[in-house]
């Protein structure tokens, strides 16, 4: 076991092959017992375990020495403690000053105190009782800071550390605990279907009359109405005749901020961090431009290839008659379109360009690449009216939409890349749309999507075996409705990636976190839920066995290779026998889907491993690559018998 004082040293040991075989759980249990020299003056319990890890490594060092294998250095020696000397002076002596050494070791001659005689008494002498301490001690720091911390209680302490890592790693291989606690979650949080389309309640018979006409005048038999809060409600029928309805709320709430510019484009921002990736999200860039300052638009959402230009117009007084709300929407949505289109010409079509996203983190976006479309978002204290649509825009495809429809993307989608995709899907659109009937839009496409057949896949993917899962590309219910869950360990996953401590580029993380959002917002609550009962098969194995399960995806056409597995371990061993399983399955990738570099598609791999201390349920492993294939023909076949029938 190491004993190290500096952490950055502890934690380039794995890297450099130490602490081989053992898993990060173990790994992080033993960096808590090392005696890292900022702990000593930590509260407890970490400076008392620090303190006494770093006794045991001084010792364990002494041992070593030339002088003690040679005896003259002694490990064992006593402490004296401070001393609170009391003299007994003869009649007339007097003491003119006392002074008291600190407390120390006295393996070689120690002083306790120093007394200085009255010059009339100098040449006298006394007795007394010097009123010290010795305890048996180590002859190596850190010293005592009190009579009590002496070598039995330090060594009382080294036993209590030691049966609390014993317990804990005992702990860190039991079945039981780490089945336990990944079965609960199943059973806890089961598979439930969240209804967004309930009954309605009529007031009137009239009324529900009124509904049901609408809905049977209505080409996709559904009927919308404005309640007087501004929730947009739709009304449909069940197939046994009943009137059903789903509600879309207004935009959100700002709490009590004014409705001005600066609050409604942080909300806006922060409605498409929160829903989707608050890594793709980045916030405006301010810059100075001559005598003042200029933002650069209001934010910019990045999905892999794809990207749009945010501006927000908001309206930050009330009381407006329809006339003058429809004139100043109209007239600032075609304002936000030009400066949209001027913060795409004049930035982020450059090489390069570095913006920081909604987690603070700086992020050089390599704009030429990208195609971006302008996105406008206008949001109005009051209702806005009804038949407002802004003007054809003969710059290109573009985007204006109220900020309720913006916030009802994100909610439905719940995807930075389905929502991008979703705004490039429909900007190609000759006739601009109504503000306010962007969901209008969304169940128009959903329904066709929803009857389209499925898109042909090219013929090398069959022949790996694999089934061509057609999932619209726009739910009609909510991304997480289908088990929220499920839909949860999914978006944990890219959390974890996202938290994850990374010294490469920021704008590596985004493009892997991007290509892991590629994946259907109708199958991520079914992919979670099932990771989630494969870790709990891998955590029932045994500590000397192994067991692995994988879900390999060709995403896009088979554009590129996404692989989600569960692993019973995680050491390093493991890790490398992970790695050598992907690469195999990537080289497979490229030889049936015939590409010859020298640019090649991505292979993106997930790995969940249970995670036995009780932090967290399971620890979660990314390796992307879009290197050239990683074996020759002889080193290929020697593995891929090796792994047979693993893959």
């Amino acid at each position: 076991m190491p004993l190290i004082a500096v952490p950055s040293e502890f934690d380039h040991l794995p890297a450099h092959g130490q602490l081989r075989g053992l898993r990060p759980d173990q790994i992080r249990a033993l960096r808590l017992l090392q005696p890292f020299t900022e702990r000593m003056e930590e509260p407890e319990p970490a400076r008392t375990i620090a303190r006494e890890m770093a006794h045991l490594a001084a010792g364990l060092e002494a041992l070593s020495t030339w002088e003690f294998f040679h005896r003259e250095f002694p490990l064992f020696t006593a402490w004296a403690s401070e001393a609170d000397p009391r003299p007994e002076l003869p009649d007339g002596v007097c003491i003119e000053e006392t002074e008291v050494d600190p407390a120390g070791p006295i393996y070689t001659s120690k002083r306790l105190a120093k007394f200085t005689l009255d010059k009339n008494s100098a040449e006298a002498s006394f007795a007394g009782d010097p009123h010290v301490s010795f305890d048996v001690i180590l002859n190596t720091e850190p010293w005592p800071d009190s009579p009590d911390d002496n070598f039995a209680d330090r060594s009382n302490w080294l036993v209590v550390i030691t049966r609390q890592l014993i317990d804990g790693l005992e702990r860190s291989v039991s079945d039981p605990y780490r089945t336990d606690l990944l079965r609960a979650l199943d059973e806890d949080l089961p598979e439930e279907r969240v209804e967004t389309w309930l009954p309605v309640m009529f007031s009137s018979l009239a009324e529900e009359g009124d509904a049901r006409a609408a809905i049977a005048d209505s080409d996709r038999h559904l009927a919308a109405y404005l309640n007087g809060d501004g929730t947009l409600v739709y009304m449909r029928l069940t197939e046994n005749g009943d009137v059903i309805g789903r509600e879309i709320a207004p935009a959100r709430d700002l709490l009590g901020a004014n409705q001005d510019g600066p609050a409604v484009e942080e909300a806006t921002r922060a409605a498409a961090g929160s829903w989707g990736l608050p890594d793709l999200v980045l916030q405006p860039k301010v810059f100075s431009k001559g005598s003042g300052i200029r933002e650069l638009g209001d934010g910019t959402i990045l999905a892999g290839p794809r990207g749009i230009s945010l501006q927000v117009k908001a309206r930050g007084v009330t009381g407006d008659t329809p006339e003058r709300a429809t004139k100043w929407m109209l007239k600032n949505a075609a304002h936000g379109l030009r400066q949209a289109r001027g913060t795409i010409r004049t930035a982020l079509l450059n090489p390069a360009v570095e913006l920081t996203n909604l987690r603070g983190r700086t992020v050089v976006i390599r704009g030429s690449s990208v195609a971006w479309i302008p996105v406008v978002v206008v949001d109005h204290p009051d209702a806005p009216p009804t038949g407002v649509i802004p003007a054809s825009d003969n710059k290109g495809p573009s985007i204006v939409m109220t900020r309720r429809d913006w916030e009802f993307l994100w909610d439905q989608l719940r995807s930075a890349t389905a929502v991008v995709d979703y705004i490039h899907r429909v900007a190609d659109e000759e006739d601009p749309l109504e503000l306010g009937a962007e969901s209008n839009r969304y169940f128009d496409l959903a329904e066709k999507d929803a009857q389209a057949p499925p898109d042909a896949m090219p013929g090398w993917i069959s022949e790996t075996g694999a089934l061509n899962a057609n999932l619209p590309r726009l739910p009609y219910d909510p991304a997480a409705s289908a088990d929220r869950f499920g839909h949860a360990i999914f978006q944990g996953i890219l959390e974890d990636i996202a938290n994850t401590d990374f010294t490469g580029e920021e704008t590596d993380r985004i493009t892997l976190l991007s290509y892991i959002d590629r994946v259907a917002v109708g199958a991520r609550a079914e992919l979670g839920r099932l990771l989630l009962r494969w870790l709990t098969e891998c955590a029932e194995a045994a500590p000397d066995g192994h067991r692995m399960r994988h879900r390999i995806m060709y995403i896009d056409q088979g554009s590129f290779q996404l692989t989600f597995s569960t692993m019973s371990q995680l050491t390093d061993y493991h890790q490398e026998m992970y790695r050598s399983w992907l690469l195999l399955r990537r080289q497979g990738f490229l030889d049936k889907s015939g590409t010859l570099g020298p640019i090649y598609p991505w292979t993106v791999g997930i790995l969940l491993t249970p995670r036995p201390d009780g932090a967290r349920p399971w620890d979660t492993t990314a390796i992307s690559t879009n290197g050239p294939p990683a074996y020759d023909a002889a080193e290929y076949a020697r593995l891929m018998k090796a792994f047979n029938p693993n893959l």
